[in-house]
């Protein structure tokens, strides 16, 4: 068996390790963790500590790690995405084999067109951590897609985790995992039309904020976008803040059907076999087809690890790779676009942030062509 040398990029304070990004390789046999780096000194020693990563081998700066360590992988761990782009190219230039980003993947296109470009150059595969592509109920329900089960798919409705952060930051921060989901089950959207408020007025430029968690400018308590994917399929995402979450968690994935329902609620994959798209309590009782069940991050973290080792080895792209990535991005922000401009189509022309001109420009750079 190969033995991939991994290190891990991290940032006390400023986004730190999300999501179990650092612990993957701890219960990988194939892979052996070799470095961490991490700008904060005691956050270094501390990760080094649970990492079980020697002090010698504990850099405050990533790029001398990866030029001293020279790791075949590398997960950038930080949750704050301000990092994303300078990380994940600098691991391309020196060589890294496969890059393991957290989600989500950065702050505009132009830096996620960046990145891509410089891992193409390099020959280097990138993976982000978007779980839920390699969770069990998203292959079922691929599968029972695929099979034609509901028989031909009208409808798609999907909503965000809708906690305190409704609006504009569950779009970024937690959207970017349902809107890659869709990409998954019907490939990218052709165009997109949507609208946002805020305290229940139309949005405008005095709404517009920087985002927590450097991710970029973002607007509105209460979002709704529609996109047109292949087939003449039309899908939906919602997002509106709540001040307490009633019960069950809000967010879900519903699918309509010619010939049924599939909804993912609550962790339970549901099946109505009929083509009632409205059905009352009267109607057959929906068949449990999958009872919540998630492996946890570990786990799913080793699976996208283990893909990204043999996407490296049979020179292909990962199942959640960069690019897939992008198109989510592509989705986010074509959600202001066309709630300025009208219906938009995909992917956006415009690279840069669709809110640039209404917050703050973006710090520490521009990004240059690639």
């Amino acid at each position: 068996m190969t033995k991939y040398r991994a290190g891990v990029i991290g940032h006390t304070g400023r986004g730190n390790y999300g999501h179990n990004l650092d612990t993957v390789y701890l219960g990988m046999p194939e892979v052996q963790l070799v470095a961490v780096a991490d700008a904060d000194a005691a956050g270094a020693a501390a990760a080094a500590e649970r990492l079980d990563v020697r002090p010698d081998n504990c850099y405050q700066d990533y790029r001398q790690m990866l030029a001293q360590e020279k790791p075949d992988l590398v997960s950038v761990a930080t949750r704050w995405l301000d990092q994303h782009h300078d990380m994940v190219i600098a691991a391309a230039e020196a060589g890294v084999r496969g890059i393991f980003c957290e989600k989500p993947f950065a702050r505009t296109l132009a830096e996620a067109d960046a990145m891509i470009a410089a891992c193409d150059r390099a020959g280097t595969k990138i993976a982000v951590a978007h779980q839920s592509r390699v969770q069990p109920f998203a292959h079922k329900l691929k599968n029972l897609i695929a099979a034609e089960t509901i028989g031909d798919v009208k409808e798609i409705h999907s909503a965000g985790k809708q906690d305190h952060r409704g609006g504009g930051q569950d779009l970024m921060v937690l959207g970017t995992h349902t809107l890659d989901l869709l990409c998954f089950l019907f490939g990218p959207p052709r165009w997109v039309q949507a609208y946002i408020l805020q305290d229940g007025h139309d949005a405008g430029q005095n709404d517009a904020r920087q985002g927590d968690e450097e991710i970029g400018p973002i607007l509105g308590d209460h979002l709704q976008a529609t996109y047109a994917f292949e087939q003449g399929i039309i899908g939906d995402f919602l997002s509106r803040r709540r001040a307490v979450r009633p019960g069950p968690r809000p967010g879900g994935l519903e699918i309509y059907g010619t010939e049924g329902i599939l909804a993912h609620r609550d962790g339970y994959l549901l099946h109505y076999p009929h083509p009632n798209w409205t059905p009352a309590p009267a109607e057959p009782a929906w068949n449990v087809v999958l009872k919540p069940y998630s492996p946890g991050f570990d786990l799913l973290n080793a699976y996208i690890v283990r893909d990204l080792i043999a996407a490296i080895e049979e020179d292909r792209d990962p199942i959640t790779s960069g690019r897939d990535a992008r198109w989510a991005l592509e989705m986010i922000l074509g959600v202001y676009t066309a709630h300025r401009h009208g219906r938009t189509r995909l992917p956006l022309e415009d690279r840069e942030h669709p809110l640039r001109d209404w917050v703050n420009p973006i710090r520490n750079r521009s990004i240059p062509d690639s």
